[in-house]
């Protein structure tokens, strides 16, 4: 039996009663797909999940990645998933088919990304990887580039990294030393990168490096950064992989968790031979590399959330499971799951709550984001697009760090066995925490959120997320059941919009007290959208919560998860919203050896 559990009919309450993600079927570039289409896609996608992905979790844990020589060496069942995932489509199936894709709508490859990541968080950095660095190529690439290498990214022949960080260059990218030398039709790099994921390794026949550099004479900062195409392996006439590129892996990191994902310490041109390939505009490359930024910020989230979501659902199941203590109120004789114990149903309660939140939070900015590309209409498509740059921070910093913390909640359940490796968990656990500190730490995603997104273009995305859950309470404030709830999120709302715009003033007139406030701020944005997103789920599961039947069951736990997630959350979020408004200066004035 897999360790990876998920509960599919939550999955297709969010895409279809939710979200109606049939509706994308009607924009040009879907119109030859249905509904269903979409559904088997879903369920296939979990049924691969299970099937080859799942197993990968305990074979990587088991026998971890070691570095030999120069090289890295994988468990050889990762490049047998690793193939079968680009042929079976996995890798590139929401891109266009001229390069090998399947044609789904994009919003497809964060929904395959929950069951993949949750299945096996170390694997599935590889594939995604691949795809968010195969896709730079088809946006800025040549199309010589395009030929030589998307289409083999797309099938699994290749793998494809993400090289950003530099020994001092960490989140900092203005520093980059890495150097690009003119030489014809292709630069001589050289440089080093650290922290690179999957940045070596045999499950491929090639890695392929999207790679930022400075080119000789460009200037200083971001503005002088250009993109470049680095394979490991220089193609041949053929275009195959033949003579070393001189790109060498030094070595891998020890960490925490994710020990069969090989975080690679790299040296590019050391004996001048290393050659790459100009991908998009010269002194743009930051630019461009913020398409794959961005995806790799939400495919975070996305990480944290699933990791959490298999960690409650293996707490439940254990929780159903397991025999302890006799019940508080003496309405069953004898010892009783310890499902019937109040504690234990409380945490059981705040993860259900948060892993569904977090998923339509996900999910919901997805469909956004489809809309901000594919939609006709240019003025909702500008919305849109606002609303999912907004919504990139959030996704990241929240969901990364809630998954963390449903992840120990989960533990919590299982007692003293969570804390073992008899059960996935304690690896779900360690695996979790480096989402918080990839893709900038989440207090550079707040500086992010309550300065340039407040900011840029006079607030149009602050003000697209006012217009939408503004809708939101005005549609249903006067809801039978449900209208209190709806009432306690605008008040907290109404409090949170006068904390935004007083910080956004202090940016200006403060900003280092500002910034020392910037966190707390994303968190109250975030618990807002996941009140509002739980909500949304009840008022629509509302009149069958109410119906005879364990059928409804399901429909009476969307209900009560919100009510009890509301009630506990928003009072938090108001007093939350007042501290970050707070004129005590402790953070910034504290001398650095009163610490």
């Amino acid at each position: 039996m897999t360790h990876y559990k998920i509960n599919q009919k939550d999955v297709f309450f969010i895409l279809k009663e939710q979200l109606n993600y049939g509706s994308l079927c009607s924009l040009d570039r879907y119109e030859s797909l249905t509904e269903e289409t979409l559904d088997l896609l879903v369920t296939e996608a979990i049924r691969f999940a299970k099937k080859a992905v799942a197993p990968l979790n305990e074979i990587g844990e088991e026998k971890g990645v070691y570095y030999e020589k120069g090289n890295v060496i994988c468990p050889p069942e990762f490049r047998e998933v690793f193939k079968q995932y680009g042929q079976d489509g996995w890798t590139a199936a929401a891109r266009d088919p001229e390069y090998g894709g399947q044609g789904f709508p994009h919003m497809m490859r964060i929904v395959i990304n929950d069951f993949m990541y949750g299945a096996c968080q170390s694997f599935n950095m590889a594939p995604s990887l691949t795809h968010g660095a195969a896709h730079l190529i088809e946006s800025f690439g040549t199309e010589e580039l395009k030929k030589a290498f998307v289409p083999r990214m797309y099938n699994g022949t290749f793998s494809g990294t993400m090289c950003l960080t530099e020994p001092e260059a960490g989140s900092n990218l203005a520093a980059t030393q890495t150097m690009a030398y003119p030489e014809g039709d292709y630069y001589r790099i050289k440089g080093n990168k650290i922290f690179i994921s999957w940045g070596d390794h045999d499950i491929a026949d090639n890695v392929v490096h999207l790679i930022l550099a400075r080119i000789e004479g460009a200037p200083e900062g971001v503005k002088g950064i250009s993109l470049f195409v680095v394979p490991k392996y220089r193609l041949d006439e053929n275009g195959q992989p033949g003579e070393s590129n001189d790109v060498v892996c030094t070595g891998i990191e020890e960490k925490l968790g994710l020990h069969a994902s090989p975080t690679a310490a790299l040296s590019f041109g050391s004996k001048d031979g290393c050659i790459g390939y100009l991908c998009g505009e010269p002194n743009k490359g930051l630019a461009h590399m913020f398409q794959m930024m961005n995806s790799a910020r939400i495919n975070t989230g996305v990480s944290g959330m699933t990791l959490g979501s298999t960690a409650y659902q293996n707490a439940l199941e254990y929780s159903r499971q397991r025999i302890q203590g006799t019940d508080v109120a003496k309405r069953k004789e004898g010892y009783v799951p310890i499902i019937n114990h109040p504690d234990v149903r409380r945490m059981l309660l705040w993860t259900k709550a948060a892993v569904d939140g977090m998923r339509s939070m996900i999910y919901t900015s997805a469909f956004w984001a489809e809309l901000a590309e594919e939609g006709a209409d240019g003025q909702a498509r500008k919305h849109y697009q606002a609303l999912t740059d907004f919504m990139t921070p959030i996704v990241k910093a929240y969901c990364s760090d809630t998954g963390f913390r449903v992840c120990e909640t989960a533990m919590q359940c299982l007692g003293g066995y969570g804390y073992c490796r008899d059960y996935p968990i304690e690896q779900y656990l360690r695996d979790a925490k480096i989402m918080s500190l990839y893709e900038g730490t989440n207090g550079i995603q707040a500086v992010d959120l309550m300065g340039r997104k407040m900011r840029i273009n006079e607030g149009a995305m602050f003000e697209a997320f006012c217009r939408e859950i503004t809708s939101f309470l005005e549609k249903n404030r006067d809801h039978e059941g449900l209208g209190r709830y709806v009432g306690d999120l605008e008040n907290a709302y109404a409090r949170v919009r006068e904390m935004a715009e007083e910080m956004r003033a202090r940016n200006e007139s403060d900003r280092i007290q500002w910034a020392s406030y910037s966190y707390p701020a994303l968190i109250c944005f975030a618990e807002l959208i996941m009140v509002w997103r739980l909500l949304d789920m009840a008022l629509i599961s509302y009149d069958r919560a109410g119906k005879k039947g364990r059928k409804n069951d399901f429909y009476r736990g969307k209900v009560a998860q919100a009510t009890f997630y509301a009630d506990i959350t928003l009072p938090h979020v108001i007093e939350r919203a007042m501290t970050c408004l707070r004129d005590g200066r402790e953070i910034v004035e504290i001398p650095d050896a009163g610490f």
